[in-house]
Order: C-alpha cells, then structure tokens, then sequence
C-alpha cells in the first residue's frame, strides 16, 4: 500500500524519523508512482528556488517603513451602495420578513392614527369601565357607542391625566336621555 501525499512530501523535506524513513525508502525502490510523486515535489522546490525573490522586496519596505511610522494601510474608497454584503440565507431571509413586517405595521399605524382606542372592562360587580383615547371630532361617535348599554348600568369613563378639561356652564348630574344631542 503507497503512502498518502502528505507522508512523502514529510519524506522529502527530511521529517520523518527511522525507522518509517527507511520502510519508505524501500517502498520507493519498488514503486513508480510514488517515484513520480516525489519528482514533481522535486521540481516545485527547484521553481520556488527560481523565483526572484527581489519583486517583493519594494512593496515589502514600503509596508515596513508605514508599520514603524503607525500610518494606516490605504483601503481604497468604495461607496457604501456598491459594497458586497454576504449573508448566510436563513439570515437574510429572516432579515426581508423582518423588514416586511415592520412595513406592514407601519401602514397599520399610519392608517389608524386618526382612529384612537377604547378599552372596556367589565367589574366583577357588573360594573363597565370605558378608557379610551379619540380625537375631539370621535367623541360624538363614541358617546354614541356607549350609549348602547342598559340603562341600570353604572358606567365609568376615565380620562388621561394630562387632558385639561375647560368647564363651561355649571356642572349637573342627569342621564343622557335629558339631554338632547345634535343628530348628524
């Protein structure tokens, strides 16, 4: 069995120790292929003898003489737009749903803007409470909506603390069907 090409480049540079270099040495007088092998091991040494070393030699000072003075290597400048960006694909896909949704919520949020909220809870007593949150042109509409509760209903509607409120006229208690609305 031939020894793998990794075994006789060792052999070649001289690294393995006896008694494997002698076993391989024997497998070589018997062995054409592996003879081969260490051939073109042979003439890729000789090339890489006889090439001329001194090419490198002007670009290696210059990096030199810009480590010992600490200037930083010049990158060249490339626009943010035309730089590669590689990402393993569950990765960027994760990345466009991620940017889909936050467009479709966006949307969302734009278009009910101008809508508010309510929020109704119902009290273990039977009690309801309405918290809610419209624009000052919704309210008729939503006075409008609660309206639709039983009439022995207590009800309860809290507003947000920073709201000022401007009294007008004199502040009196009644039920909602003495006081007449303006019908749109």
């Amino acid at each position: 069995m031939c020894p793998d090409r990794q075994i006789l480049s060792a052999y070649f540079d001289g690294e393995i120790d006896s008694p494997w270099d002698r076993a391989i040495a024997d497998h070589l007088a018997g062995c054409e292929r592996c003879r081969r092998v260490l051939e073109e091991l042979e003439e890729t040494r000789q090339l890489l003898r006889d090439e001329p070393v001194e090419s490198f030699a002007a670009p290696m000072e210059r990096v030199r003489r810009n480590l010992i003075a600490g200037v930083p290597p010049v990158m060249p400048a490339v626009p943010a737009w035309r730089r590669r960006v590689e990402l393993p694909i569950p990765v960027a896909v994760a990345a466009a749903m991620l940017i889909v949704a936050l467009g479709i919520g966006f949307a969302v949020m734009m278009s009910r803007s101008g809508m508010g909220y309510i929020r109704i809870t119902r009290a273990p007593a039977g009690n309801t409470e309405y918290q809610f949150a419209v624009p000052y042109d919704k309210v008729e509409a939503l006075l409008k909506s609660v309206g639709g509760a039983a009439a022995s209903s207590d009800d309860l509607m809290t507003l947000p603390k920073d709201v000022k409120l401007i009294p007008v006229g004199t502040p009196t208690m009644g039920r909602e069907a003495e006081y007449p609305r303006k019908r749109p």
